[in-house]
């Protein structure tokens, strides 16, 4: 768990951070196997078995920032500081990153 304030944001500020989480929820930290590696065929061969996992709409380029942050952030357990920078240029604040990190990590 983080150990950052709950930021002050007003109640746009808000739906700006839940449209964030929403839009990158299921997209996972991970990028899918390579075709061909030993990791895919096992995906295969288990798709065979029980059935296709449920196929999830790809993550629009703009919000592909947002989950490089929340995975790091995840998996460090700390702000990923360097993509900050990124996430401040499409408009976020300090504040608001600070709060997806608190509710996405």
């Amino acid at each position: 768990m983080l150990t950052i304030a709950t930021p002050r944001l007003s109640p746009a500020e808000w739906q700006d951070v839940k449209a964030a989480l929403n839009a990158v929820a299921d997209c996972g930290c991970g990028e899918p196997a390579a075709p061909g590696a030993f990791r895919s065929r096992i995906g295969h061969a288990l798709d065979a078995l029980i059935g296709p996992k449920k196929t999830i709409a790809p993550l629009p380029e703009q919000m592909r920032p947002v989950r490089d942050f929340l995975c790091e952030s995840g998996r460090t357990r700390r702000i990923a500081e360097r993509h900050i920078p990124t996430l401040a240029a499409q408009g976020f604040s300090r504040a608001q990153i600070e709060a997806m990190a608190l509710l996405g990590a």
